[in-house]
């Protein structure tokens, strides 16, 4: 599921989004990398940032930089967008960290710890994180493809039921 940007294709909004084709790398120790600026923004602007950020450095990240794999998947939509074989679709994710959810534009590939995962026209792209993937055996690395539907509803991964509820 995915939040679709509440302005989003308005006049005066520019969409913002957790990766561009000239984002610099990565940042393992980022708590922000993998979290759409417009995500948060609203939770800026509900006074709960920092609430998202203890949410994603503990729960998410699990107290722990972000892993090879997950840095690759960035470099791999950093590439994808500059070949403009994925666009910013105008949603993230509706769990934590809330990451951007890309549209593919054309068919292609992206190879992240050794795995390739294959999209087609049309298809949303987004990152999923450790906890995620751990309660989903199907995940086998940080990438989802599939046709995502709209929601309203957000979630921090703290809400889960796999949640360390900031232990470690």
């Amino acid at each position: 599921m995915n939040i679709l940007k509440a302005l989003f294709g308005t006049p005066q909004y520019v969409s913002k989004t957790d990766t561009r084709a000239d984002s610099p790398d990565p940042d393992p120790n980022d708590v922000w990398a993998f979290t759409d600026p417009d995500a948060r923004d609203a939770y800026a602007r509900q006074g709960k940032l920092r609430e998202l950020e203890q949410d994603i450095r503990f729960e998410v990240m699990r107290g722990e930089p972000w892993l090879p794999e997950e840095l690759e998947y960035k470099r791999e939509i950093r590439r994808l967008l500059r070949e403009g074989k994925l666009a910013d679709k105008g949603s993230y994710w509706y769990a934590s960290p809330f990451p951007t959810v890309y549209r593919a534009v054309r068919n292609g590939s992206l190879t992240v710890g050794g795995k390739t995962y294959r999209f087609r026209a049309g298809d949303d792209v987004v990152f999923q994180c450790r906890m995620t993937r751990d309660m989903n055996p199907d995940l086998t690395g940080p990438v989802l493809i599939a046709r995502l539907k709209p929601t309203k509803k957000s979630m921090l991964c703290g809400q889960m039921g796999g949640a360390m509820k900031g232990m470690m």
